[in-house]
């Protein structure tokens, strides 16, 4: 077995939309020949909002062992000192500082939390090889500096890259933005210089890092957990009401105006509103997303809640007729880790607006929903599928051979065998 030290943010309980990535490689790895031993820090599961991911903790360390892997849960404390979080002109100064000194991500200060005990735990075990998750960025800088040190190659694997309004049809950025996307090229192209293999979620970020680095690198995409889906493929959704779901975080960026406006006409002309049920599920992380869809679409009283647990979910998709999904239109390469949780549904599937890009070529591959790019062509793809469920007249809930490439537990297989030939 070659043991491997990862070190990542995020990890369970942690309830981040990060999480199931990283745990794919935890729960899969030892089943590929790679020993696992994770640091991270401690959450409590019940993390619902972004600023609850960067709450501190004193909870003291705590090391646990399983069948898979070995976790250290460590304290978390950033950097950060008191007069920065007193006053806000000073706090400006200090990240502006930080940042041009190349420590990124200071409200998630992993480097500072993390770094000494990940000294001290490759001084007292052999470890053959480093992997690290980012975001936070800062957490290439730790794995570039340990590896230095320590003489052990490094792989880095990023979620999101460092600026993903790059990977835009329009990309056009301030001055200020460009500086500090500069800044941030910089120095990440130094930390990344040495690593063995740097990965990410799509081709169009593999490109954007070629730029920075001339490394080996690879396409790892996101994907779904097929022993927490295989039920809901098999369980059909119940016959008396059509409903249907977003599930998961929708951000800024996504146009809704299509789904918004689109539901209103569906609703309007639907022939028996008593048998129709709207769910948004996890929505409220972003409250102004949230606020928006409450308000627009009162008369359609949605369900709106906050992040779930992943057991909670999975009722929901148990529960889904057909699954909503904005797609990044303008944006390259930007699947999110919903429209694979929406494969491994066996759900039908409506995007809206479509990408042009990755999510469009995997829903006409799939051959799995439908695409809208007007509230129109909404309104058509939505009665559509409320006639077959009308009529009960339903395609069967399948996944296909397909599909399950894109299973976390292929993926994690994928990254395994990878990190399996740098250490021959």
């Amino acid at each position: 077995m070659k043991k491997v030290l990862l070190i990542t943010y995020y990890f369970d309980p942690g309830n981040a939309v990060a999480t199931p990535r990283v745990m794919s490689w935890a729960n899969d790895f030892y089943k590929h020949g790679i020993e696992l031993t994770v640091v991270t820090r401690h959450f409590t599961g019940n993390e619902s909002h972004w600023i609850d991911f960067t709450q501190p903790t004193e909870k003291e360390i705590s090391v646990v062992k399983t069948e898979a892997f070995t976790v250290h849960y460590l304290p978390y404390k950033p950097k950060k000192p008191v007069y920065a979080e007193s006053n806000r002109l000073l706090s400006k100064m200090y990240h502006l500082k930080e940042f041009l000194s190349g420590y990124f991500n200071p409200e998630i200060d992993a480097y500072h939390a993390f770094k000494d005990y990940c000294r001290k735990l490759l001084s007292s075990q052999k470890t053959d090889l480093i992997l690290v998750s980012a975001p936070p960025h800062n957490l290439v800088r730790l794995a570039s500096e340990l590896s230095q040190e320590f003489k052990i190659p490094y792989v880095v694997d990023f979620r999101d890259i460092w600026n993903n309004r790059i990977t835009g049809a329009d990309h056009r950025m301030s001055l200020r933005g460009r500086l500090m996307n500069s800044t941030e090229e910089f120095y990440i192209s130094k930390w990344l210089k040495k690593a063995s293999l740097v990965t990410t979620v799509s081709n169009a970020l593999v490109q954007q890092i070629k730029r920075i680095y001339s490394g080996n690198t690879a396409e790892i995409t996101n994907g779904f957990e097929w022993r927490l889906f295989k039920p809901v493929q098999e369980t059909s959704p119940p016959s008396d009401r059509f409903v249907v779901a977003s599930i998961g975080t929708i951000y800024p960026v996504q146009d809704i105006s299509i789904l918004i406006e689109g539901l209103k006409k569906f609703y309007t002309q639907l022939d028996d509103k008593t048998r129709f049920k709207l769910n948004f599920i996890g929505l409220k992380a972003v409250d102004v997303i949230a606020q928006k869809i409450e308000t627009e679409l009162k008369e359609l009283h949605p369900y709106v809640t906050a992040k779930l647990p992943r057991s909670e979910v999975m009722e929901y998709y148990k529960q889904s007729n057909i699954l909503l999904i904005p797609a990044w239109k303008q944006f390259q390469g930007i699947y999110s880790t919903k429209i694979f949780e929406y494969l491994g549904s066996g759900r039908p599937i409506l995007v809206a607006p479509g990408d042009d890009d990755v999510i469009d070529e995997m829903i006409n591959k799939s051959k799995r929903g439908f695409i809208a790019n007007t509230a129109d062509e909404f309104v058509s793809a939505l009665t559509h599928a409320y006639q077959k469920w009308k009529s009960g007249n339903l395609p069967p809930l399948t996944v296909t051979e397909r599909e399950l490439f894109y299973s976390r537990e292929n993926q994690a297989k994928i990254l395994a065998d990878k990190i399996l030939l740098i250490l021959k």
